[in-house]
């Protein structure tokens, strides 16, 4: 399968906006934020929420694109290996840190187990990703037969009234709190619309972004619509918790995930090494930015006032900091076992040698 420039980018935009987001209580704790614009600033969080679920279709679209047929015999053990097993070793480190800034009321394995084991921590949507995994691999046959668009609706129906049943009726949420083995945000009904989107776009992928061209100004009208639902569900009904799993965001997900990736085919044509290196390495900044955003946010908070400013900078210098230690960990065995599966190396070089010719 050809590599496609605009997936690439696209995945490097979301992981950025996913650092954004984990930016953001720096920012509405900081006393040097008015009271008056915290609203703004709190909604403007809850409309980048798109990112995570985009992340999350992103990988069932690269499956669809290229297994839409059936999986290769060593799929699985590569995703253990590349996937599975950072996400262990990284949750193990982050568990540890809690363990050590605690009070000691609670033991190293019992943390471990909450977080990892569980899913309670920021690198819950691996899970998801594996369970598309198995979806993927039991019914890919079932869903090249059906009728695209009545499985959507009904995937649609499913997760909405899954979000909505969560949010609303407490005895539901509880009940799948208790029952169901990981954390409940992890539960596949309010994901299963974003994996029958990603597998019917990736099967679909030059029809669609075709259609996405043709009719891009209706598309940003539904997008504008979308937001105003949002905007009406936090404003005048109080739905406000910042959650990426919100009944309101999952057709302006969906619409803002198409947008995204037609800007990006339209700056595809021009080559930003920051957005592959970012893209290469989105995995491993995705599981370890939070714990270098905590540290960065104390630091910037003593000398930037400004609140925009210090949201930017965190950012920017979370995902430095985060780079910088793939490109480190990358010199050392073993360490796809850590970062992920990453060309780091080849694109650096590339990148340089071409620079000094």
């Amino acid at each position: 399968m050809k590599k496609k420039i605009e997936i690439t980018y696209a995945r490097a935009f979301f992981c950025i906006t996913i650092v954004a987001i984990h930016s953001f209580p720096g920012l509405l704790n900081d006393a040097d934020t008015p009271d008056a614009s915290l609203p703004f600033y709190e909604f403007l969080r809850v409309l980048l929420l798109f990112a995570t679920p985009s992340f999350i279709i992103l990988s069932e679209i690269l499956l669809s694109m290229r297994y839409s047929n059936g999986l290769p015999d060593d799929f699985f053990l590569k995703r253990i290996k590349f996937i599975l097993m950072p996400y262990i070793l990284i949750g193990t480190f982050f568990s540890l840190m809690n363990y050590l800034d605690s009070d000691g009321s609670q033991g190293f394995f019992e943390i471990f187990t909450n977080n990892v084991l569980y899913g309670n921590w920021h690198g819950w949507f691996i899970i998801v990703i594996f369970q598309f995994y198995i979806l993927h691999a039991l019914f890919y046959k079932c869903l090249n037969k059906a009728n695209p668009l009545i499985m959507l609706v009904i995937s649609f129906l499913i997760s909405l009234t899954h979000s909505l049943l969560a949010y609303a009726y407490e005895p539901y949420f509880q009940w799948w709190d208790t029952y169901y083995p990981f954390h409940n945000r992890t539960a596949l009904p309010f994901w299963i619309f974003y994996f029958i989107f990603g597998y019917y776009l990736g099967k679909n992928y030059e029809r669609i972004m075709s259609s996405v061209k043709r009719h891009l100004w209706p598309l940003c009208g539904l997008w504008a619509l979308s937001v105003l639902w949002i905007f009406i569900m936090y404003h005048f009904f109080d739905v406000t918790y910042v959650k990426s799993y919100r009944f309101d965001l999952l057709l302006y997900t969906v619409f803002t995930f198409l947008l995204v990736l037609y800007l990006m085919q339209v700056i595809g044509k021009h080559k930003f090494t920051l957005l592959l290196l970012i893209s290469d390495v989105s995995f491993f900044i995705y599981l370890s930015h939070p714990l270098v955003n905590s540290y960065l946010s104390k630091a910037l908070a003593s000398f930037v006032g400004v609140p925009s400013i210090f949201l930017i900078l965190l950012t920017l210098f979370t995902l430095g900091f985060s780079l910088g230690m793939a490109f480190v960990l990358s010199h050392f065995p073993l360490s796809r076992f850590v970062i992920g599966k990453n060309s780091l190396h080849k694109m650096l070089d590339k990148h340089f040698s071409h620079d000094a010719g």
